[in-house]
């Protein structure tokens, strides 16, 4: 039986005090078969030296540090490590970070869904967030009772009303499926789901979720998404440009989902935003992108338009 091999990308900022645990749990893999590529945003801690001197233990390990050139940030250290994937012809990658830790058989567990079906896109597992002291019991038995729901009959859908428990590190992807993605780098905030939405809207994704704990999200106090981008505006500026750049990807399709028309026209209304009115009128009123189902639909887009003076 032929065991491909999975490429992990490890994308690491100043964790010199953390990173060795989670190298741990990544070696510890039962499923032997990997790579793990850990790119570096220029950390001016330990990191470095914590890195080196553990990969010369395994040389499934690899260390580099992103050129100075690509901008700062997790979006452009993730794509970095996209780079390198697709340099090494990768057949499966899996994100990671650098303070959060792996069930020894979330590869295992992941991959085999793969060997039944191989034209599957991605394979997605169940986490649970934890505290610096606490015990982690790799118990899968216990993942049954537990909420996160990764099961879904519209992955788009039920992603973007955040009825889907996803993450950049919960997904094992065949390489083929990203190809022709990368994270926006000129967002510090809402990276992964403006990446995951693009894709669930453009492409057809074929999925299995392994209803595991399969990884814990370390919470902690220098945790990068609570600490570096906490500033207020970097936040509400990321989310405007995640708001304003998904809604034109939008009206580029010619039948947008209608739940998410409806939702944008809601953020209108509530933040005084007459432009996406604007934009999604004129969408409309388009012959050939007339959506509208039924007569139902026309009144709830008639009364939510009410609601505007445009």
């Amino acid at each position: 039986m032929r065991y491909p091999k999975v490429t992990i990308l490890l994308a690491t900022f100043n964790r010199s005090h953390l990173i060795l645990e989670t190298l741990e749990s990544i070696a510890n893999q039962t499923y032997t078969h990997f790579e793990c590529l850990i790119t570096d945003d220029n950390s001016t801690d330990d990191t470095e030296v914590v890195v080196n001197n553990f990969i010369k233990t395994d040389s499934r390990f690899y260390y580099f540090k992103k050129p100075k050139k690509n901008p700062q940030g997790l979006s452009a250290t993730r794509n970095f490590g996209l780079d390198l994937a697709q340099e090494r012809n990768a057949e499966y990658i899996q994100f990671f970070d650098d303070d959060d830790i792996m069930h020894p058989q979330k590869l295992e567990l992941q991959i085999q869904p793969f060997y039944e079906n191989p034209d599957l896109d991605l394979t997605v597992c169940m986490y649970r967030k934890f505290h610096e002291l606490e015990t982690i019991e790799f118990d899968l038995n216990k993942a049954d009772n537990q909420d996160c729901e990764i099961v879904s009959k519209n992955i788009l859908k039920s992603f973007y009303l955040n009825q889907f428990n996803l993450n950049s590190l919960g997904p094992l992807w065949k390489s083929r499926s990203l190809a022709n993605y990368r994270f926006d780098e000129s967002l510090f905030y809402a990276e992964e789901r403006e990446f995951y939405l693009r894709i669930f809207l453009l492409e057809t994704i074929s999925y299995v979720p392994v209803k595991k704990i399969l990884f814990w999200y370390r919470k902690h106090p220098k945790a990068i998404t609570s600490n570096l981008y906490s500033n207020p505006k970097i936040k509400a500026d990321s989310e405007k440009l995640f708001q304003d750049g998904y809604l034109k990807l939008i009206l580029k399709q010619r039948k947008p989902p209608f739940y998410i028309l409806k939702s944008y026209v809601q953020i209108a209304i509530k933040n005084g935003r007459n432009d996406y009115i604007k934009q999604i009128q004129n969408h409309l009123a388009e012959p050939r992108n007339f959506l509208i189902p039924n007569r139902l639909a026309l009144l709830i887009y008639s009364k939510l338009f009410q609601l505007v003076k445009v």
